[in-house]
């Protein structure tokens, strides 16, 4: 490529950023660069396109900086972390943790998450087939209000999940002290697919689902996993992330009152649309899901309270994203409204859509 009729200003900013730029400048016909009829001429549309190349490769590396990369976990706070753990392994058959964390009075957590004074645990559960995995959070020495979930109520966070038998499941929730909502406690055929909606020890609703031909692996009984959060409005929380990340969406064209569908889910008599948004540079989407003609209750909760869910984002150029989040409509919790440094792994700030879904933004280091 030659950069010979740049600027020595222009010819020093060719880096990554700005090749695209350059590249349209190497492009342009040589009478466009030089063959004009006065060197004046010459030298000011030279300029110009010199000034352009500069315009690029300063707002290029500003457009890339303040994005979503990638998700992590969807995370929930918990009364019992133990309880949880037995309740996800023994009944969903989700994968045991590798590790507990035990309680840790962390200060960066502890700002994270506008938690001053408190402990937390972690454990986090692999969703075969799913990208993201399960993070359990249970806290203490910290005053806690548990949420009471109704799948209507917007803020109720909800685990889809999908496997090879679901009586299997059905004979193990038996015994496992989460509660059915689907009528009769036994699965539904919906179009091709059983269906089994249920809560966990928390509250938390579960959507199991065995479809008609499941996939041969992975090797156990879990196939895949979603994650789907009730709001308030399926088109406004769609927008939200739109406005604040950039992510694409899509939307229900209706809402649907399929009798046997919202029995099957324990919202009977309602109706129910969906939104959705693609996180980048994952393998994931949010489904957002919004009920009508069924009392709802909008929730609004703290990190530590158990009930409460979480989506982990990781992000590039958190100081850029967080005023972003903050005009499309969302709050910042961590102390200060300000990203935490966290060891020597990068930066994490927390916030809270308008329906009361927190995010982890996290900025690592590498």
């Amino acid at each position: 490529m030659d950069h010979g009729n740049l600027p020595e200003a222009a010819r020093k900013k060719t880096g990554p950023d700005c090749a695209l730029a350059v590249e349209a400048f190497s492009l342009l016909p040589s009478g466009l660069k030089s063959g004009y009829d006065s060197p004046v001429e010459s030298r000011q549309m030279k300029l110009r396109f010199s000034l352009a190349v500069l315009f690029f490769c300063a707002i290029l590396p500003l457009a890339r900086a303040q994005e979503v990369v990638g998700a992590g976990n969807f995370s929930h706070i918990v009364e019992n972390l133990d309880r949880s753990i037995a309740f996800y392994r023994d009944a969903i058959g989700l994968e045991p943790p590798a590790t507990v964390r035990p309680f840790d009075p962390n200060p960066a957590i502890m700002k994270m998450g506008n938690t001053l004074g408190a402990q937390s645990r972690v454990a986090v559960m692999r969703v075969p087939g799913f990208t993201m995995g399960l993070e359990l959070i249970e806290y203490k020495d910290i005053e806690r209000k548990p949420l009471h979930l109704r799948f209507q109520d917007p803020g109720t966070g909800n685990l889809n999940v999908r496997v090879k038998d679901l009586d299997v499941v059905v004979t193990r929730l038996q015994t496992s002290g989460g509660h059915i909502l689907t009528p009769g406690a036994a699965p539904a055929a919906v179009g091709g697919t059983r269906a089994l909606f249920v809560q966990d020890p928390d509250g938390f609703v579960i959507e199991l689902s065995q479809p008609k031909t499941p996939p041969a692996s992975p090797t156990g009984n879990v196939t895949g996993g979603g994650v789907e959060v009730t709001v308030q409005d399926a088109e406004k929380a769609a927008q939200f992330y739109e406005t604040a990340f950039g992510f694409s969406k899509s939307m229900d064209a209706s809402f649907n009152g399929n009798p046997l569908m919202t029995a099957t889910a324990g919202v009977p008599g309602s109706e129910f649309r969906h939104s959705r948004v693609q996180i980048p540079g994952a393998n994931a989407a949010l489904s957002f899901i919004e009920f009508r003609k069924i009392e709802r209750r909008a929730l609004e909760s703290r990190v530590q309270d158990p009930g409460t869910s979480l989506v982990q984002l990781r992000v590039r150029g958190l100081d850029a994203l967080l005023p972003k989040v903050k005009s499309a409509g969302g709050t910042i919790v961590s102390v200060g409204g300000e990203p935490v440094q966290v060891g020597t792994f990068g930066r994490i700030a927390i916030a809270r859509d308008p329906n009361n879904l927190f995010l982890e933004l996290i900025e690592a280091n590498n």
